[in-house]
């Protein structure tokens, strides 16, 4: 053993100085096993022979002096046919052995002595994916039989990596979906700069990769293997098709339209908006020379048209439900003056369209050099746009479409996403003892806008306090650009030494980023009514004229902002595999990362003079240049897996060690970006503290899986996670509170300065959103506990349940995109720079699935497969917070936690305006019957409402797949059509009643109305739509509660 452990470490420094490579996620698969004869003595320098059958693809290797061998980074799918042999013995072969991604297979050779007079034995083998040696943490392998049968309509892999039974939407494990590792071919393939969506090609609703592109999903949240890292989430890594020696392929074709979308929830009849969608593509793979050369291609177009809004301004004589409030002679009115005075075109007001569109390529090659060195290069690219309505922010009610306002359709932009991506693989077998795996990998993703409107302000029109018009250029979209540059290198060193596999490695990997975003370049108006803005554009009144073309043109000096910065992250990893016995294997290993900053932001002398105020009310210095040093983040972990009977049928397995995650580096990003003062752009400072750590868990598994009667597998996992260092904002240009509110809620209110100690910007401006801070918290933890049920009835049907009880707290969830909206985005009792541990956003308490896949083959040309997938649940978390800004710290984002009255002394309730009749003792009794009839606030009595502690109700949703094959057979090809249908939710399309989701109607039910002669804060309990509110939720009429069909044609050939 002291051999073994010196030879680990001289093997673990030689990596560090000659290697420069990174693991992000395992692309191929491993077989192990051991070689004996009759009498369980070990074969020595057996010759055991893999081929990929498909493909022709050999591998071979010799078993060591106890008879074991091992295969590891040799191609994932199969069937595999292997063979073992020893000189005096007869061979022995097993067949259709299968490898999924990152599995290791055992496979036990017996062989005969030749003196016994049998030819080669020939026997199928079978391994199943949970009951395997190779599995410590939770996993789940999605295969392609699973991705061909499973309902679907967006073709994304979240429709597969649901099956996950501690899944929650993009959440895994309780944990924020933008600490998730997305890759690709063990490639990097995130939305790194964490604006919108965590994956790529979100924010144009595109797929980034065609799912006919995709072989097999792994989903680990639990790997105790070194090599993989890069989150404190998931990782989620997807691995492409290859080419094998038969030419096959496919074309097809998927449609929707309005009619294939329920118009039912409940008793409630709905229209729906025309809406055209075709996605088209094709796929081919083949070999370029047999046995040795080969080619996969997929193209995939989408198109997708509907209006931008169903509503209609109102003219004399109009009615119905999607006739607005707005007045198209009003709105026609704008368009002559804007075209007549300024000369500007503002677009439809109604009846326009928004397009779709995308077109992505996938092209691979794979090269089998020898039976010791594989090649593989692989392209994809992604151009993709969507058109978008203006953002909502600012504008006093959002700016519409809604029934109270319409905007003009140059106020919407374009948002595209385009990527190209390269990947390059290399595996090599060196004779018995030694493999090695090297990736080396450059992601280029564009991510920009284009405005519909020529430049012009950005200008709104209100009536009775609410937006009612918008035109102009969308503010968020001026010059908005976002390049990313992702590049890495990959390598994995794998030594082979009796019982133990050694496998050492480096990393690097590097992020560029260029973002320029110009909120407000163009000036931004709001005129409070019709008659102010006939005021502000009469040319001839020149006293009040505002000349938007001035505007511009002055605006048009000004440079652009733009942000350059780059970071990386270099890690060191090694890991003993020890095979203790035929029961018991021990993965053990050490992982460090060490996150760099490549760029320092200018310092600013303005901000370096001011003092600050951290979260205890301490004298602080901010200095916008500093980043923190490069730091050693140590990732200790250690597996096992033990086979209780030595047969498979009973294994304990898990682990515990430490993952080391990445964050939104637009938080780093805001930091480049608002390092000067100007109030025309900057509305927040940001910094990070001198010690601010990557996000770091603790996390520790264990399960037992158990083979059941009747061929079922079943599963009881538990998974405790552990903040070591999470992320938390704060405004360090806040003070402590001293002031107390007055009343039975007498939480800590700011007085004076305390909200803003220094003004950066025009007084009183929303702009000026503080100094954030980013910096780190221990607080903060997750767990669940799964129980599942799984079968294959045959090689054409399977079957899956599973429920998960999961529980997650933090202090913060990190709401927001950028570091401002983070912080003010967080409700909060007080103080908002010492939050409180309570419920996160991200997780589901209660959560059962199943999935099923049943493939009927009749006619000897026919075949009928019916599949389903179900889910139910209990409802996302929510917090109730005032509508107001009760604690006083300057912010409009209804951040302030509700007090629960426990009566009516405890509350002084007023009408909402001149036209609500209702007397104090009124309001008091609807509050009162609001409050009991609510399953959370009626236990909240006389205490503060918690952060999300209250959950959504309970949701079930059923989705179903029926494919129906017609082969035809051509000599030694066959030729076939499948037609397809997909139906979301057909418990809807049953019973109108069934599938349909809810929502809060009112997440702020109470309104901060003003203050009395005592100084005691009054609020109003609002109606709705006149009505006063007594049900916590209402129906969710959207597509989420109705039934969405989707028919597909495709042939194949081979």
């Amino acid at each position: 053993m002291q051999k073994l452990f010196t030879a680990f470490i001289l093997i673990f420094i030689f990596s560090i100085f000659t290697t420069t490579i990174f693991a992000q996620g395992v692309t191929t698969a491993s077989l192990n096993g051991i070689v004996t004869d009759k009498e369980n003595d070990p074969l020595p320098f057996a010759n055991i022979i893999a081929i990929h059958v498909p493909s022709g693809v050999e591998y071979g290797v010799a078993s060591q002096n106890n008879g074991r061998f091992t295969l590891q980074n040799i191609r994932i799918g199969g069937p595999y046919k292997i063979t073992a042999s020893f000189v005096g013995y007869q061979a022995q072969t097993k067949e259709d052995v299968f490898l999924a991604l990152g599995q290791n297979v055992r496979v036990e050779f017996k062989l005969s002595d030749e003196s016994v007079g049998l030819s080669e034995i020939v026997v199928s083998s079978h391994q199943d994916n949970d009951l395997n040696a190779d599995r410590t943490g939770a996993a789940t392998n999605i295969s392609k039989k699973e991705i061909d049968a499973l309902p679907t309509i967006s073709r994304s892999t979240s429709d597969y990596t649901r099956l996950t039974p501690q899944a929650s939407g993009g959440s895994f494990g309780g944990r924020n979906s933008y600490y998730n590792n997305f890759s690709l071919d063990g490639s990097i393939f995130n939305n790194s700069f964490g604006l919108d969506v965590p994956t790529p090609g979100g924010q144009t609703n595109a797929q980034p990769v065609s799912l006919d592109a995709i072989d097999q999903i792994q989903v680990t949240l639990a790997p105790y293997d070194v090599r993989q890292g890069g989150f404190t989430g998931a990782g989620i890594n997807s691995v492409t098709k290859s080419g094998t020696n038969t030419f096959k392929g496919s074309v097809y074709s998927f449609i929707r339209n309005e009619s294939m979308i329920g118009k039912k929830v409940g008793n409630l009849e709905l229209e729906n908006p025309n809406l055209s969608y075709g996605l088209y593509g094709f796929r081919v793979g083949g070999p370029i020379l047999e046995n040795k050369l080969f080619f996969f291609v997929n193209a995939e177009m989408e198109r997708r048209e509907e209006p931008a809004t169903t509503l209609l301004a109102s003219k004399p004589g109009s009615s119905g439900a999607n006739v607005s409030n707005v007045s198209a002679s009003d709105l026609d009115e704008i368009q002559k003056t804007l075209k007549d005075v300024y000369g500007y075109e503002t677009g439809a007001y109604e009846n326009y369209n928004h397009k779709t569109e995308n077109e992505k390529l996938l092209a691979k090659i794979d090269w089998n050099i020898n039976q010791d060195h594989d090649f593989s290069f692989r392209y994809n690219y992604l151009r993709s746009w969507r058109d978008v309505l203006p953002h909502p922010a600012i504008s006093a009610g959002g700016r519409g479409p809604n029934l109270n306002s319409l905007p003009f359709e140059n106020t919407s932009y374009i948002i595209n996403n385009d990527i190209n991506s390269f990947v390059s693989q290399l595996t090599s077998r060196f004779g018995n003892n030694y493999s090695n795996h090297l990736t080396v990998a450059y992601t280029a993703f564009r991510d920009y806008r284009e405005s519909k409107s020529a430049n012009f302000p950005s200008i709104d029109i209100n009536k009775n306090g609410l937006n009612y018009a918008s035109f102009g250029l969308e503010r968020f979209s001026t010059n908005n650009i976002l390049d990313q540059n992702v590049f890495q290198i990959t390598d994995d060193f794998s030594i082979y030494m009796n019982d133990h596999i050694i496998t050492v490695g480096a990393s690097m990997e590097t992020f560029g980023f260029m973002n320029s975003f110009n909120l407000f370049y163009y000036p931004g108006y709001t005129f409070a009514s019709m008659d102010d803005f006939r005021l502000h554009t009469n040319p001839n009144d020149p006293a009040n004229f505002n000349d938007f073309n001035a505007d511009v043109a002055n605006s048009n000096t000004k440079p652009y902002k733009v942000a350059e910065f780059s970071v990386g992250q270099v890690s060191l990893y090694a890991q003993d595999e020890w095979q203790v016995n035929d029961k018991l294997k021990l993965t053990g290993g050490i992982r460090m990362d060490m996150p760099t900053y490549f760029d320092k932001p200018e310092a600013n002398p303005v901000i370096e003079a001011k003092t600050f105020k951290d979260e205890f009310g301490n004298d602080v210095k901010i200095d916008v240049s500093h980043l923190p040093s490069a730091t050693p983040l140590l990732s200790p972990r250690i597996g096992f897996n033990y086979d209780v009977k030595g047969d498979r049928s009973t294994q304990l397995r898990g682990g515990t060690g430490v993952f080391t995650g990445r964050l939104r580096f637009v938080w780093i990003g805001n930091q480049f970006s608002n390092r000067t003062i100007d109030p025309f752009y900057t509305f927040q400072i940001n910094a990070t503290s001198e010690n601010f750590k990557w996000p770091q868990v603790w996390r520790t598994d264990f399960a037992i899986d158990q083979e059941l009667p009747w061929g079922m597998i079943g599963t009881l996992e538990g998974i405790y996670n552990k903040d070591i260092n999470a992320v938390v904002h704060k405004n360090y240009n806040m003070d402590v509170p001293t002031g107390t509110l007055k009343g039975a809620d007498n939480r800590a209110v700011y007085q004076g300065s305390e909200s803003k100690i220094n003004d950066f910007t025009d007084v009183g401006s929303w702009m000026d959103a503080g100094a954030i801070v980013l910096d780190n918290t221990d607080e903060g933890y997750q767990y669940s506990m799964t129980a599942k049920l799984r079968k294959n009835f045959s090689p054409f049907a399977f079957a899956m349940v599973a429920y998960t009880y999961a529980q997650s707290k933090d202090i913060t969830s990190s709401p927001g995109e950028i570091a401002a909206d983070a912080f003010q985005l967080n409700p909060v009792v007080g103080n908002n720079n010492t939050p409180k541990l309570s419920y996160s956003d991200w997780g589901m308490d209660h959560r059962f699935i199943g999935a099923g896949s049943w493939k009927f083959v009749y006619g000897g040309s026919y075949a009928t497969t019916i599949s389903l997938f179900f889910e139910t649940g209990s409802g996302s978390r929510f917090s109730y917070t005032y509508a107001g800004d009760v604690n006083k710290d300057g912010i409009g984002q209804n951040n302030d936690l509700i007090y629960v009255p426990a009566n009516s002394s405890e509350i002084n309730l007023v009408p909402t305006d001149a036209s609500d009749t209702r007397s104090p003792e009124e309001i008091w009794n609807q509050l009162n019957s609001y409050i009991e009839q609510d399953d959370y606030l009626s236990t909240r009595r006389g205490d503060y409402a918690e952060r999300n502690g209250s959950i959504g109700e309970w949701f079930s949703q059923i989705d179903l797949r029926i494919l129906q094959d017609f082969a035809i057979n051509i000599g030694e090809n066959t030729h076939a059509f499948q037609l397809s249908l997909d139906v979301l939710n057909v418990g809807n399309m049953i019973n109108s009643d069934w599938g349909v989701r809810s929502f809060p109607q009112n997440k702020s039910p109470l309104s901060l109305a003003g203050y009395n002669a005592q100084g005691e804060p009054e609020f109003a309990f609002p109606t709705s739509n006149g009505k006063v509110m007594t049900t916590t939720f209402i129906d969710n009429t959207s597509i989420a509660s109705r039934w969405q069909m989707q028919i597909g044609l495709r042939y194949l050939f081979n």
